[in-house]
């Protein structure tokens, strides 16, 4: 079960117990009467195949998104499948299968429209069960289906609900820890500042009142003592030159981690594989910058997920001659045909950026979206 649990949900895997017994069942009725044909039942078999096929690959739990165009494809096959096994079938049953598509309505429609659709549904199956195979009862029977379809829409619909408030409580708590993380750099950032300057303006400014003291007293002094203050004086310049050489190192060392606060934005986003490659000598000393950078990798993460049926996403960092590059791009096939609409999330990198007197360019390419961002490094 636990490798099981990896591929598919426990609802779809409870779906293909429900087809097993229904298909498995209705072969071995077949089986057992002389009035089906060899034809008949491969027919019958190969219909219950393609249903259960579809069903999966519309269902799948992999890394991979399909368009909804395809997916609305895998669901009309599904339907002409049953709708096949029931011109061939004579067992009112099958028609727990019809519970099985019905679940699936609510992630591509509102649920009142689910609710209405999984009622026609039902009415070519018990036509055929009555006209077809004179079946009597079928209309209690196809009320009584409804109603097992209709529960089960109201919980597919609350699963939905639930599994899109929970990606988006886990997108906001990599928003935060995120935002956490660079809050953190900053913090580091600022007490590193803190205490060079202090260093710098305290004990700098006293060892150099000292080296010039010594340097006085040096030329007024006379015999051994004037060589006692000499060494003296060229201690103290050696010191004050450590204290220089030590505040600015800690100035160099005081650049934000920008690695580790993309890291937790992008790490464990549901249905994307995303590579993040930042080259490792990247230095960037502004808060501000840093901020941008983080919130325009969100925004196409995000805009990725709701827009694209990319599979991948690859961010890359760079810097070179005093500007960082931000590309972003994914997997997605796109028609180039079409205009570029910029809606807020665009509107949103392209404000970001130009606050920091930096460019952006958005492309529509055959092979994924490509979002290039410019920034100047601060002096």
């Amino acid at each position: 079960m636990a490798g099981v649990g990896r591929f598919i949900s426990i609802e779809t895997f409870a779906a293909i117990i429900t087809w097993a017994v229904v298909s498995g069942s209705a072969i071995w009725l077949m089986l057992q009467s002389d009035g089906f044909s060899v034809l008949d039942l491969s027919a019958v078999v190969v219909c219950f195949l393609i249903f259960i096929s579809c069903f999966l690959i519309a269902n799948a739990d992999y890394e991979v998104r399909l368009n909804t165009l395809l997916k609305r494809g895998l669901l009309f096959a599904q339907y002409a499948a049953l709708l096949i096994v029931a011109i061939f079938v004579p067992y009112t049953y099958i028609a727990i299968l019809s519970t099985i598509w019905c679940a699936q309505l609510p992630y591509f429609m509102r649920l009142s429209y689910a609710i209405c659709l999984s009622f026609l549904c039902l009415l070519p199956l018990f036509l055929i069960f009555s006209f077809y195979w004179h079946q009597e009862g079928s209309l209690l029977t196809g009320i009584l289906f409804w109603t097992f379809n209709l529960f089960a829409l109201v919980v597919m619909n609350s699963t939905r609900k639930e599994s899109v408030a929970r990606e988006q409580s886990d997108a906001l708590n990599r928003e935060l820890i995120a935002t956490q993380t660079l809050l953190n750099e900053a913090a580091k950032q600022a007490e590193r500042v803190r205490i060079a300057r202090n260093i710098h303006d305290l004990l700098g400014h006293h060892l150099t009142a000292l080296t010039i003291n010594l340097q006085v007293a040096y030329r007024t002094a006379e015999g051994p003592v004037q060589d006692n203050i000499k060494q003296c004086h060229d201690l103290s310049k050696l010191l004050l030159s450590d204290v220089r050489e030590a505040v600015s190192e800690i100035r160099e060392k005081s650049a934000i981690e920008i690695t580790q606060t993309l890291q937790a934005l992008v790490s464990n986003v549901p249905q994307l594989t995303i590579h993040l490659n930042i080259v490792d000598d990247i230095m960037i000393n502004d808060v501000k910058t840093a901020d941008t950078l983080l919130r325009c990798t969100q925004e196409c993460v995000t805009n990725t997920l709701k827009h694209s049926q990319a599979s991948e996403l690859t961010i890359n960092l760079t810097d070179k001659d005093k500007v960082i590059y931000l590309t972003i791009f994914d997997n997605a096939h796109h028609n180039t045909t079409k205009s570029l609409v910029y809606g807020n999330g665009l509107k949103g990198i392209q404000e970001r950026v130009n606050e920091l007197s930096g460019s952006v360019d958005f492309a529509l390419t055959p092979s994924g979206f490509v979002t290039n961002i410019r920034l100047p490094e601060p002096l």
